[in-house]
């Protein structure tokens, strides 16, 4: 393992809760256990702490109620999966949108019918773009 495959496996944990804050925060109110997701949260806007640890907390927690793909979305934590750069086929333009916070490796391509940037779920921020 390199020294950037950490990194690069928590931005992709980060990535995958910001895109369904909704639905965990959801998931985590029914346990009773949302400030685990809040202090993440918090981490990755505020940087008030690590968020690698907190991501960890957040992955045992909805693992041990029976989500087999955790925090990080990977069914095994030691099976490698790609992670796709964007869903569906970009728009002419190849204009993509990027975490505001450089937290996640979030993706999304532009779309004709997009009248807004996509927004960050944990900061509330729109995402960058970028143009190839």
């Amino acid at each position: 393992m390199t020294g950037d495959e950490p990194t690069a496996r928590i931005r992709r944990g980060l990535a995958y809760v910001c895109e369904r804050l909704d639905a965990l925060r959801e998931h985590l109110t029914e346990l009773g256990r949302t400030d685990e997701l809040d202090r993440l949260t918090r981490a990755v806007v505020d940087g008030t702490e690590d968020p690698a640890a907190l991501l960890e907390t957040v992955d045992r927690i909805v693992r041990a109620d029976g989500d087999p793909r955790g925090a990080y979305g990977a069914r095994a934590r030691t099976l490698h999966e790609p992670w796709p750069l964007g869903v569906g086929t970009p728009d002419e333009a190849d204009v993509a949108f990027l975490c505001p916070l450089d937290a996640c490796a979030r993706v999304e391509w532009a779309e004709r019918t997009m009248t807004a940037a996509p927004r960050c779920r944990m900061s509330g921020a729109q995402l960058r773009w970028v143009k190839r």
